[in-house]
């Protein structure tokens, strides 16, 4: 009798003793858990922009909320909303309704046609008009010229951008559409004449007229319009479907 009782005592604390070791296991396990939330964690997008108020008195304090993004993904609406202040109010239904107005809306400096610069060319454009807002045309200038200080930096010959769209009207952008699925389903701020797409993928070698695609070209134009963008300059879509730079002005 009195070894019965002695074997059920063991084997009663035994049980005691493994309960408390799974127990403790459990805790130990948790506050692992609670210390390294990024483990198994999914990492979420940033949203790179404070809640938007829309201001009508002062166009530069909508972008006071602007944060520094690596991303280069600023929301297309917003790339349409500035399109519309800076540019143009309504946009072209038709190409024949740009074109009948061309001569007249660049007489009064409304837009201007883009030459080819030191630093930029025009790649053929289909679905599009080699016309931009001043604004949007001095950024350009300023991307370019900053990319190529870049190069100089570190010693390495003059390339050019490829600019590969500029203002559409309603209608090119529907066909756009219909021919590409990347195209937005929603308005582009192209049709406001303050939006341009330069290539990250090709660059045109000045001294021998070479179209070249180098990723330290990619790096340095990335690191230059991150740049611009950051001081509020403009907004940007780093468009990989497309292999370019959507860039509209701010001011």
């Amino acid at each position: 009798m009195y070894k019965k009782l002695l074997i059920l005592s063991i084997i009663f604390f035994s049980l005691l003793s493994c309960e408390s070791n799974i127990s403790s296991s459990q805790n130990d396990n948790e506050t692992d858990t609670i210390s390294n939330p990024k483990e198994n964690a999914k990492e979420e997008d940033s949203d790179d922009f404070d809640e938007f108020v829309e201001e009508e008195d002062e166009h530069c304090t909508l972008y006071e909320g602007l944060r520094p993004s690596r991303n280069l993904r600023d929301p297309n609406k917003m790339h349409i909303k500035t399109g519309r202040e800076v540019g143009l109010k309504e946009p072209f239904r038709k190409n024949a309704d740009f074109l009948a107005v061309r001569d007249s809306i660049v007489e009064s400096g409304f837009l201007q046609y883009v030459e080819n610069d030191t630093y930029y060319r025009k790649k053929r454009m289909k679905h599009s008009y080699p016309y931009l807002t001043p604004e949007a045309i001095a950024l350009l200038k300023e991307i370019s010229a900053r990319f190529n200080e870049k190069l100089k930096a570190k010693r390495m010959p003059e390339y050019s951008l490829q600019l590969t769209s500029c203002l559409r009207t309603l209608e090119s952008q529907t066909k756009l559409r219909k021919k590409n699925r990347n195209a937005t389903r929603d308005t582009s701020s192209h049709v406001f004449g303050a939006s341009f797409d330069i290539s990250y993928w090709e660059f045109y070698r000045n001294k021998d007229g070479r179209v070249c695609q180098y990723k330290i070209l990619q790096d340095l134009l990335s690191r230059t319009i991150r740049e611009v963008r950051n001081e509020k300059r403009c907004l940007v879509i780093k468009e990989t479907g497309q292999f370019c730079f959507h860039c509209t002005v701010i001011r």
